[in-house]
């Protein structure tokens, strides 16, 4: 028996391929340098995720993703840190678009995946030193680039609005947008709805 998000998420994939002609804001624009991506910039099939690290459903979409990304090395990863559940979450999205200026968000970003929930600064100093990053940068780009990595997370803010997200997680494909966490199957196919 399908969940009820899994059967939004295949009425979102009904929708769109029916529709193929709507106006969907791109999910990477030409300035977000600090939002964290995998794979290649020339991808032509993008998987944009909006996520919030103390979600327990991007927690379990994580490892999906993880998954679908080892298996599609062609396919590109837009990461969108979308803090909805309180401080700690947006201190959390914070360090990883910090950990990005070093090249190790996605060890990081996988490190606060498997973190505690609650996301202490004890816990992001551990998830960060597990991720090999340098401390005593992360703390300068912390500050220092204060002003670009919350602009960041204001344009990540808009931006999932901008496409009816409600909450984390939310995955935009092209022009498909999916709120909430799907299965392996389900993103497979999505991704295949999309390229054709």
């Amino acid at each position: 028996m399908p969940t009820l998000t899994q059967a939004l998420a295949a009425c979102a994939i009904i929708l769109t391929t029916a529709c193929s002609e709507a106006i969907v804001p791109s999910a990477i624009s030409s300035n977000d340098a600090n939002v964290p991506i995998a794979g290649p910039r020339d991808a032509t099939t993008v998987v944009s995720v909006f996520s919030d690290y103390r979600c327990g459903h991007c927690r379990a979409f994580h490892a999906v993703l993880d998954g679908f990304r080892r298996d599609n090395p062609n396919v590109r990863i837009v990461y969108r840190d979308w803090p909805v559940l309180g401080s700690a979450s947006k201190e959390a999205a914070r360090w990883a678009i910090a950990s990005a200026m070093q090249g190790r968000h996605a060890a990081f970003h996988d490190a606060l995946m498997a973190a505690p929930k609650e996301m202490s600064v004890n816990d992001l100093s551990q998830a960060a030193a597990h991720a090999g990053l340098n401390m005593d940068r992360l703390r300068r780009d912390l500050v220092s680039r204060e002003d670009a990595i919350d602009a960041t997370l204001r344009e990540t803010d808009a931006l999932a609005h901008s496409y009816g997200l409600q909450g984390t997680p939310g995955i935009v494909i092209g022009k498909l947008v999916i709120p909430g966490a799907i299965d392996r199957a389900m993103l497979d196919r999505a991704v295949a709805t999309v390229r054709n």
